[in-house]
């Protein structure tokens, strides 16, 4: 039986103190073709490098938070997570945008270990990178497309997310947590944040 296992992964420093854009990866960073082991196949998700890049301008640090369970079921190995990960890394700089930090959980959806307090809608992955950046996560939000990105967000007290993928729209109201649902990327910035929370506090 194939064992996951969580990786972290530091890019550049994170200031203390700060708040954090956190994105999960597959259909949110790149285009999500189910258990991405091939790195040539990677296509970035439209707008993700204009989002990233805007919060980077800002000092914003950008955190990737995604289940990788393709490691723990056996469909791939823990090279050719870290390779497809350093492809869309390549990716994002080619149009000017980068990431801080990396956290993957390898974890497969059955597994009962310690490691898989990072699966989402667990949110270790948050919260580890909380504690080990000290990152406000009381004004930080996330960026995902299903709603166990939502759940985990909620979970480590995050100040709202956004739903990119319309088809769990349904799901908001089963969690209690302030959620925006996004057609484009490129939407999300730190100055379109501060009209949501003005709508989210009036």
């Amino acid at each position: 039986m194939p064992h996951g296992s969580n990786v972290m992964l530091v890019r550049r420093p994170i200031a203390p103190g700060t708040p954090a854009l956190f994105l999960d990866r597959d259909g949110v960073v790149n285009i999500d073709t189910g258990y991405l082991a091939d790195p040539e196949s990677v296509t970035l998700r439209d707008g993700a490098a204009t989002m990233i890049a805007a919060f980077n301008a800002a000092a914003w640090p950008v955190v990737i938070v995604s289940n990788q369970s393709g490691l723990g079921r056996g469909y791939f190995d823990l090279c050719t997570m870290l390779a497809v990960q350093e492809q869309i890394e390549v990716l994002l700089l080619h149009e000017g945008a980068y990431v801080n930090a990396v956290f993957l959980c390898g974890t497969a959806p059955n597994d009962v270990s310690p490691l898989a307090e990072w699966r989402k809608p667990a949110p270790g992955m948050l919260t580890t990178a909380g504690q080990l950046y000290d990152i406000d996560l009381t004004r930080s939000v996330l960026v995902g497309d299903k709603i166990t990105d939502m759940q985990a967000a909620a979970a480590a007290g995050l100040l709202l997310g956004f739903l990119v993928d319309d088809g769990f729209v349904a799901d908001i109201q089963t969690v209690p947590f302030p959620i925006h649902t996004v057609d484009h990327l490129a939407d999300i910035s730190p100055a379109a944040l501060l009209s949501w929370q003005t709508l989210e506090s009036s």
